[in-house]
């Protein structure tokens, strides 16, 4: 526990590099916002756009870590030789695990069978601004990757952006608003939980200590409650909550 502890704050403390001119000026998705903004301003009354007070920008080298770290879904970019960059929090988190990826002298790298086709990968979205899914990480805790190139303007040289997959159907926050909005009693959140991570009815009565019919009206109360015919829909439900990331998780992540 101390090592993965320690493996957080390595990772947490480590100052983050800026990104150069040449590999990207401005993030896309803040200009995408920027422009949605103005768009909505312009398409105001202009006697709302008139009396309105201007509102305080944020400082965009801020926004962009914030809007990023909201997102359960690793999102990991590098230079072509896998220097880190930066990461958001759900893409630290998977570093610090350190089963698939983690940091070594501040190279994201995977281990050694998978490491040349990762590197190359790497190498490629940079030079050849090439897309390649890969998949990392021992056989008993395999992540599933997209190495992709990621640059502002047509003639910026890219850096690597490593999209991680996710571990679970959704996210722990998600499933539990979920819960909230539907009103699930505590028992009925712990047999979701357990349908969400893969147990069937009977390894949940197991698992719970209860009869198998009591874990049957349960899961037919959630699925009455939720508004859906089956299990499979539930997870289907599930599957299609927003990737909110959980802030409790790991400590903000440190200016750059």
């Amino acid at each position: 526990m101390q090592d993965f502890e320690g493996a957080i704050s390595d990772i947490e403390s480590a100052p983050c590099r800026a990104l150069p001119n040449k590999v990207v000026k401005e993030s896309t998705m803040l200009a995408l916002v920027e422009r949605s903004a103005s768009a909505a301003a312009a398409r105001a009354p202009r006697s709302a756009r008139a009396t309105r007070a201007p509102a305080a920008r944020f400082p965009m080298e801020a926004l962009a870590p914030a809007l990023l770290d909201q997102i359960d879904c690793g999102l990991v970019a590098c230079t072509g030789e896998g220097e880190l960059l930066h990461a958001n929090r759900a893409g630290r988190r998977e570093l610090a695990h350190g089963g698939a990826l983690w940091l070594a002298a501040g190279r994201v790298v995977c281990e050694a069978s998978l490491r040349c086709d990762f590197e190359q990968a790497v190498r490629e979205a940079v030079s050849a601004r090439r897309t390649r899914m890969l998949l990392v990480g021992p056989e008993s805790d395999p992540l599933r990757v997209v190495v992709m190139p990621v640059y502002a303007e047509s003639d910026d040289e890219p850096c690597a952006l490593v999209m991680l997959g996710r571990r679970a159907l959704c996210s722990p926050l998600g499933l539990q608003m979920m819960a909230i909005e539907h009103e699930l009693t505590p028992a009925e959140q712990r047999v979701l939980r357990a349908l969400i991570d893969g147990r069937s009815a009977h390894e949940i009565a197991l698992d719970h200590g209860v009869a198998l019919p009591t874990v049957g009206a349960q899961i037919q109360a959630i699925r009455d409650k939720i508004g859906v015919r089956s299990v499979d829909a539930l997870l289907l439900r599930a599957a299609q909550l927003p990737p909110v990331s959980s802030w409790q998780e790991l400590p903000p992540a440190p200016a750059c």
